[in-house]
């Protein structure tokens, strides 16, 4: 199993009240699977993913990466292993928009401190597969959003992690650019690897291996 979650409940204090916002949420991912999460806007589905990232506490509960409990070391040891192991997709892209596409997608091997021969070959493999190889030189500023996002999920592939972490990735997109994007995710699932992602398009719904709304707190199945 490469993510487990367990009774993970989130607290936050509001104008001196406790306010729930995850209510025991349980979920599990394995390699070769897309899992979609639908809800209301302001539900907890954002803040489910910064908890899987390690990025925002848990009040309770336990999550685990291949069966291992996460973040229970240092900040910085954390920081490591959130690098190695996950690939990051989010909606507005968070690229470094005068940095070239190639500078981008490695960045997250530059972190991880592996810039060598076999690295820099992969990430021209990857923007291959992507249809955006052409570009790898070229500034980010001047792509458009659909090349911006495959530059995103470039970047997210590099380190070779085995879950990709994907926060409505084609929200700002149109349906043909957002129908290509999902088909790349299929093909990452079809690599061996876990994708969780956040979306409100039916059509992603029905190509997921399961799809969960976020309701109260809580995952119910669809």
């Amino acid at each position: 199993m490469v993510l487990s979650l367990h009774n993970v409940k989130k607290y936050y204090r509001i104008a001196g009240k406790k306010t729930a916002v995850l209510q025991g949420l349980d979920l599990s991912l394995d390699r070769g699977e897309i899992v979609s999460i639908t809800g209301k806007s302001g539900c907890g589905k954002t803040t489910m993913l910064n908890i899987i990232a390690g990025i925002t506490r848990a009040s309770s509960g336990e999550i685990y990466f291949h069966d291992r409990k996460a973040w229970t070391g240092l900040d910085s040891m954390n920081a490591r292993r959130r690098n190695r192991e996950m690939g990051f997709i989010f909606q507005t892209f968070r690229l470094m928009p005068r940095e070239s596409v190639m500078s981008n997608v490695l960045l997250p091997a530059r972190i991880k401190g592996r810039l060598d021969r076999e690295t820099r070959e992969y990430a021209s493999e990857i923007l291959g597969r992507l249809k955006i190889y052409k570009f790898r030189e070229s500034d980010v500023s001047i792509l458009s959003g659909g090349q911006k996002q495959r530059v995103a999920i470039a970047r997210a592939l590099i380190n070779k992690p085995s879950i990709i972490l994907a926060d409505e990735p084609t929200a700002n997109l149109d349906r043909a650019t957002s129908i290509d994007i999902f088909n790349v995710l299929e093909s990452i699932r079809d690599e061996d690897r876990a994708v969780l992602i956040i979306t409100h398009k039916d059509y992603m719904h029905e190509r997921s291996n399961r799809v969960f709304t976020m309701e109260g707190g809580s995952l119910l199945p669809v």
